[in-house]
């Protein structure tokens, strides 16, 4: 069944009558998109809730100087969306571009909105996602601050496996916030240090 990943992911914290989850699953679609093919676009209104199916897909801001900042990858199981754009009816400020082929549920937000009126218990689910996501959040930042460039490099791939073997690494930079060479040098420590056992403490 197309909807049962989502499902599940949703059960988790929720439980829905069968008649709900019909009706949840009838607002619902199927989108595939095709490696290097936008699903968003930053300037475009983005009033769509997306779960990832199967695929890896990057969320990136481009600043005034035309530099790409990468804020979010999402793989299977993961929740894809410009909340921005979302919570303000406003425009998207970030793209969102699939790094592989994909397969997504997409969910309008309006139905999404008129489900959870009528339905408010699964409001519980979104709430407990979107805490998570602020917390991770708050978590990068924190990290930003705190820890040295081999430490975040390390956090991340352990994490994050999936990612650290699925995103090219020029992007995995822009996310912790290094440039490509630094990123380089760091990795090829990280490396070393897990061949030989031994612990990198600085850059």
């Amino acid at each position: 069944m197309e909807f049962e990943h989502i499902l599940t992911n949703i059960r988790r914290h929720v439980t829905l009558t069968e008649e709900e989850e019909t009706e949840l699953t009838a607002i619902m679609s199927i989108k595939q998109l095709k490696r290097k093919e936008f699903l968003v676009r930053s300037g475009e209104d983005a009033r769509h809730e997306y779960y990832v199916n199967k695929g890896c897909l990057r969320t990136y801001y481009t600043d005034h100087k035309g530099m790409e900042h990468n804020t979010y990858f999402a793989v299977e199981g993961y929740w894809v969306s410009d909340i921005y754009s979302r919570t303000f009816n406003a425009p998207a400020l970030c793209s969102i571009i699939a790094l592989e082929d994909c397969e997504l549920v997409h969910i309008p937000n309006m139905a999404l909105e008129d489900f959870l009126k009528k339905v408010p218990k699964l409001e519980r689910f979104f709430r407990i996602s979107y805490q998570n996501a602020l917390a991770m959040h708050h978590l990068k930042t924190i990290q930003l601050l705190s820890m040295n460039g081999c430490e975040r490099y390390n956090y991340f791939r352990t994490k994050y496996p999936e990612l650290d073997k699925r995103v090219p690494q020029k992007h995995i930079a822009s996310y912790l916030g290094f440039t490509p060479e630094f990123f380089n040098t760091i990795r090829s420590k990280a490396i070393r240090s897990s061949d030989t056992g031994a612990v990198v403490k600085s850059m």
